[in-house]
């Protein structure tokens, strides 16, 4: 009897073909659900090469270290933010400044304007103060010679006339401050009943700070009447002297009339939590670059995931189509193939099992060997960029708590 055999092979092919075309139309008939030891050493065939091509694959091992570094370090953000969030420093601050802008809401404030110049007052006469003695204790450390015949200073005749400067200059900043306690214990006696030369003293002030200011002003401007140019002997030392102390008196007393504790607790309150604010900010920027280069990562490796998962197909698919179809289209001992293909599953992330499935129905083929998938289906199960971004906006919702908790617990308290 005649058997068909492929035309493309020839009389004295080996490839094996005709034998088993002869094989198979010598057995008996079979359901074309079965497969034969011909058709099954095909299909294991394509395991081995499958699982060979898969455990030589690079990328799997590089973006599987990508993933978990990125990971590593998008958790390690989160949790110093969340430490960061229980150590109650935000909560701390929005409390101090929800207390100080109570307390300085109940009284009257001083002007911005005079808080907002006292320290430029300050430091600018400063500044002066120390320039001007720098100059006079320059000629005092200077030696003889060069300080009458104009001789050339040394560094350390420059160095040192500063010191004396800037001591002055800081003096006069602290004078302020030290001013202000005996100033306030005098304010205090001037509420107190009885206290009429107390309180006449404490309007006096004023008066007579205004009066020595018109002086001083007067005093130079008949000095510019009379010297149009600079005097050669210079001017008056009396005048000087005036000058000097009323510039450095009216920076103090400038400092003094800014004098305003309940804003000045209020404005560091600000500050405290304005840097608060900030420092959640700059780390929440982080932890957000870091879940995006994250979630990135995770992409690609669910990416390179499907791909090989359709490479193993493409392996099964290929016995079917170069060996098992072919040569059963050759001895017509099994039948045409009727099953049909199974559907995919429905899933937002389907298990390895459910994405590799056999091509028929109730046909029975070997399994594909998944080798480092495992490892990779694993830690796309278990590490989604999406429970990151959970945990990120839990952090979100504490840190809007601790800022808008004690403001209601002020005005609770205050109302």
């Amino acid at each position: 009897m005649s058997h068909p055999f492929p035309s493309s092979c020839s009389p004295g092919c080996s490839c094996g073909l005709r034998d088993l075309v002869t094989a198979a139309h010598e057995a008996e008939e079979r359901r074309p659900t079965e497969i034969d030891n011909a058709e099954m050493r095909a299909l294991l065939a394509s395991v081995q090469s499958g699982y060979e091509t898969i455990r030589g694959d690079v990328r799997l091992a590089q973006r599987r270290h990508t993933v978990q570094t990125t990971h590593a370090r998008a958790r390690r953000q989160l949790n110093a933010m969340e430490t960061w969030l229980a150590a109650g420093t935000v909560r701390a601050a929005a409390a101090s400044f929800a207390r100080a802008a109570a307390r300085a809401a109940q009284g009257s404030r001083r002007p911005r304007w005079l808080r907002v110049i006292r320290w430029p007052v300050v430091i600018t006469v400063g500044t002066f103060d120390a320039w001007y003695f720098m100059q006079v204790f320059r000629f005092l450390t200077a030696t003889l010679g060069d300080a009458v015949g104009g001789g050339q200073l040394g560094l350390w005749e420059r160095i040192v006339p500063m010191v004396p400067g800037v001591v002055i200059a800081v003096a006069l900043a602290v004078s302020g401050s030290l001013l202000l306690i005996p100033l306030r214990a005098w304010r205090e006696a001037t509420l107190r009943p009885g206290g009429r030369v107390v309180r006449l003293l404490w309007w006096c002030l004023p008066v007579v700070f205004v009066g020595m200011l018109l002086t001083v002003v007067a005093v130079w401007a008949g000095l510019r009447s009379a010297y149009p140019v600079p005097p050669r002997q210079g001017y008056p030392l009396f005048s000087v002297m005036l000058l000097i102390t009323m510039l450095s008196l009216g920076a103090i007393v400038t400092k003094v009339m800014a004098d305003d504790p309940e804003a000045d607790a209020l404005g560091a309150a600000r500050r405290r939590l304005f840097w608060q604010r900030v420092a959640y900010q700059r780390q929440a920027r982080r932890a957000e670059v870091m879940i995006a280069r994250y979630e990135s990562a995770w992409s690609d490796l669910r990416t390179l995931r499907d791909e090989l998962v359709g490479l193993l197909r493409l392996k099964a698919v290929s016995a079917w189509e170069a060996f098992i179809l072919r040569t059963r289209a050759l001895h017509r001992r099994a039948g045409n193939v009727t099953a049909l293909p199974v559907a995919p599953p429905v899933g937002p992330e389907p298990s390895m099992e459910g994405m590799v499935l056999p091509e028929f129905e109730e046909v029975r083929q070997p399994r594909p060997e998944l080798g480092p998938l495992h490892e990779i289906c694993r830690l796309i199960e278990e590490q989604d960029p999406d429970e990151l971004l959970e945990h990120l906006d839990e952090l979100a919702e504490e840190y809007r708590n601790q800022l808008a908790g004690p403001r209601h617990e002020v005005l609770t308290a205050t109302s």
